[in-house]
């Protein structure tokens, strides 16, 4: 049996949309393609607190979810952080079993990102992805005040954007897909708003092949 469990960590409020964006479209397509999937938040973290970690989940598997009613991915296999910074601080691979794959929105390169990596050893390889730039993002480092203020990205509201993926959530679901094939390319890219930025990542993206998966 195949099962995948995916962790998104994004910024409350400013950066909740593309968190979203990423679970919301995987787990989409893998139900086009007769899986069983599952995308939600997690109101554990305060997701309404400006700029905060805040978590999405996804789960895709060949055969019936047997955990849907667990808020929270215990192991997961594939963890994307939206916002560079992130990669400090705390341990957001927790329950990452041998074999995964960490995901980030920077533009350094994986040997760099490497060193602030909490048990690397988990990893079988480390993508990183220029998102901020691919997708011509300039809130992102010069207008974090500014969209501090903005809460049409809290849960429940409106969102900025009507469209899936538009922005930075584009490139970094290249990214994942490319990298682990949790769905089909063919399934998930028609439905990214963003395809400019979603092919110049397929071609940008840095991989670094790490531990091989434990047997």
């Amino acid at each position: 049996m195949s099962y995948t469990e995916l962790t998104v960590w994004t910024r409350g409020i400013i950066m909740d949309k593309e968190g979203r964006d990423i679970v919301n479209s995987v787990s989409a397509s893998a139900r086009k393609e007769g899986k069983f999937s599952q995308a939600m938040e997690n109101y554990v973290d305060n997701p309404d607190r400006t700029n905060a970690p805040t978590r999405k989940y996804c789960r895709v598997s060949d055969s019936v979810l047997e955990n849907e009613l667990t808020y929270e991915n215990e192991h997961p296999n594939i963890v994307v952080l939206v916002e560079g910074t992130m990669v400090k601080g705390w341990d957001y691979m927790r329950g990452m079993p041998n074999g995964g794959t960490l995901i980030i929105n920077t533009h350094y390169t994986p040997d760099y990102m490497l060193r602030f990596v909490p048990g690397p050893e988990r990893l079988a390889q480390l993508v990183c992805v220029d998102a901020a730039k691919l997708a011509d993002h300039k809130w992102l480092y010069y207008r974090l005040g500014e969209l501090g203020l903005d809460r049409l990205s809290t849960e429940g509201a409106a969102e900025r954007s009507k469209l899936v993926a538009p922005d930075i959530a584009a490139p970094l679901i290249a990214a994942l897909v490319k990298a682990t094939g949790i769905v089909q390319m063919k399934t998930i890219q028609p439905v990214v708003a963003n395809q400019h930025a979603f092919n110049l990542a397929l071609e940008e993206m840095k991989v670094m092949q790490l531990n091989p998966v434990a047997v």
